[in-house]
């Protein structure tokens, strides 16, 4: 398997919902099964939330690692929630949205983190960029 890292870069004006949200609806129409992950459980609900009605005349269908259902293949977890049922090496597209480099990398083909305008967050983004370049990805970067 030949894994990449993608670095969304977002304007000033995108937010990590709606973002998260089209990148989700990209990797669906390809026909990935995606699993996004968050340590915050309030982010995690707003997404949940915002797959129903982000846009007007479509819905992605989508469970939570709290009300998981085996027949979607987009899966929203809480980062540290344990559910047995839930085999994240399925899910060839892994959406970080935490702060800590994912080191698993190995178990899921793409590994997609947010870049957003924030001077902080640029240089967590930079090391993760670093990590993921010196352990072999092929590491690109696309606006959304």
């Amino acid at each position: 398997m030949d894994n990449k890292a993608i670095f969304y870069i977002l304007n000033a004006e995108d937010d990590t919902e709606r973002s998260t949200c089209k990148i989700i609806k990209k990797h669906y129409e390809l026909k990935n099964a995606v699993l996004v992950s968050s340590k915050d459980k309030t982010l995690i609900e707003s997404i949940d939330k915002l797959l129903w009605t982000f846009e007007q005349l479509s819905f992605i269908p989508h469970s939570t690692d709290k009300k998981y259902d085996s027949y979607t293949n987009i899966i929203l977890v809480e980062t540290g929630y344990k559910n047995d049922s839930i085999l994240k090496k399925d899910y060839n597209v892994f959406i970080n949205l935490d702060d800590d480099i994912k080191t698993d990398y190995h178990n899921h083909e793409i590994i997609v983190e947010l870049v957003n305008t924030n001077e902080d967050k640029k240089k967590i983004a930079r090391e993760k960029y670093l990590y993921y370049k010196n352990n072999k990805l092929n590491v690109k970067h696309e606006n959304l």
